[in-house]
């Protein structure tokens, strides 16, 4: 698991004191890392859950993806 890998690397670099800016930019590429991930779920729930409730749901479930799909890009859209 990368993540993980990282996590442990920033972890490793935190425990020998490594220089604070080497820390931050292998944080930022955690960051990143994450966020790939975060495009993929969020693609993934697009592409099956949200399609499902919108096409075959009623026109309440439907209404109630909307707001989950909106709260969800107003959360994670940054």
């Amino acid at each position: 698991d990368v993540v993980k890998v990282d996590r442990q690397f920033v972890s490793r670099m935190i425990e020998e004191e490594r220089y604070c800016a080497d820390v931050l930019t292998q944080l930022s590429s955690v960051h990143e890392a994450l966020r790939a991930v975060g495009r993929e779920v969020m693609r993934n729930h697009l592409k099956h859950c949200a399609t499902q409730a919108i096409r075959a749901g009623s026109p309440a479930e439907a209404e109630a993806m909307y707001d989950e799909l909106v709260d969800l890009f107003h959360k994670h859209g940054r």
